[in-house]
């Protein structure tokens, strides 16, 4: 494979809070669309669930191009790495990060589409995934087996693809209510409050350190849903073992260095003190990310009249009907 451009669109909507306290909440949150609950901080912002807005006109076409294009299909494109043996369907192939990330983009845009052979493309892996949970909580690929060229096939326990996949239930919850989707995450959440301080976020890799706050806002949105004190703490030990994004962006030379971070982990690491704020309530936090691009030297600063062009050859598919199943 050589690109994967997926969009993510249940992140995009979101509307405005006007909060009411109910008795028996000490947070502020509003009668149909839960803010977070005390002592978390008030969010100005609300997501809609999946489904709740319909895409018109241009992105609609976008969206209908990504049901028919790659993204649709890449089970059948890519069927060494996205189909039967993969990790996450109980196969012998990849066990890491790349399944997880399709279905991550997937999923909302079957929902969002009412795309019923995506929605059936999409299941396996929540089914799957939501059986492979293990009576200490445990859940996901678990063994690690011998290379194979263009599969990854190791670090199976790693924590940083379960990040991934949380996001995909938390999805899927979004636009089914299915309930196993809060017991399988309360049992997961009391599992790693148990294990990380004998196997911190960066015991395999470091991935899942610098992207501790993908696991952090999951393990919020299910506090407001269930109030369970223990996600408080373990918000506190997931935050103490990441990467201290809050110091690197207040106090150090990260971004005014070249090759110092991977792209990436800084886009998914540039939310964790945001997240984090609404626990800790430090304005350090939240300051980090406002005024971090003040410390940039103009010599650092991206030359936008000197851009790389991309171009992307455009790839054609047959009518939906005649491509496999997948």
């Amino acid at each position: 494979m050589k690109y994967l451009l997926t969009i993510t669109l249940s992140s995009l909507i979101s509307i405005t809070s006007f909060s009411a306290t109910l008795p028996g909440n000490e947070g502020s949150i509003n009668i149909n669309y839960p803010n977070n609950r005390y002592p978390l901080a008030s969010k100005p912002y609300i997501e809609l669930p999946i489904g709740d807005v319909k895409p018109a006109g241009w992105l609609k076409i976008q969206m209908e191009r990504m049901c028919t294009g790659m993204t649709g299909h890449l089970d059948s494109i890519y069927t060494k790495v996205m189909g039967p043996r993969n990790g996450w369907l109980g196969g012998d192939g990849d066990v890491w990060e790349r399944g997880p990330y399709w279905i991550d983009g997937l999923l909302p845009l079957a929902y969002i589409m009412n795309d019923e052979a995506l929605i059936q493309k999409v299941k396996p892996w929540v089914e799957w995934t939501l059986a492979s949970q293990k009576p200490n909580g445990y859940f996901g690929p678990d063994t690690d087996r011998d290379y194979e060229p263009g599969l990854q096939r190791d670090n199976a326990q790693d924590w940083w693809p379960k990040m991934v996949m949380l996001k995909v239930l938390q999805q899927y919850y979004s636009a089914t209510n299915d309930q196993r989707v809060i017991s399988f995450l309360t049992n997961y959440f009391k599992y790693q409050l148990s294990e990380l301080p004998k196997s911190p976020l960066g015991k395999w890799t470091f991935w899942a350190e610098q992207r501790g706050g993908d696991n952090l806002m999951v393990v919020y949105w299910l506090y407001n849903i269930t109030g369970d004190p223990f996600l408080l703490e373990l918000g506190k030990l997931i935050h103490k073992q990441t990467f201290n994004w809050t110091d690197v962006f207040l106090n150090q030379d990260h971004l005014a260095r070249q090759n110092s971070l991977h792209c990436v982990n800084l886009a998914q690491g540039f939310k964790e003190p945001v997240i984090y704020y609404q626990q800790s309530h430090n304005p350090q936090n939240l300051e980090a990310v406002t005024h971090y691009g003040r410390r940039l030297p103009a010599s650092v600063l991206p030359d936008c009249n000197h851009r790389t062009r991309l171009r992307l050859q455009p790839y054609h598919l047959p009518d939906r009907g005649t491509m496999p199943a997948g």
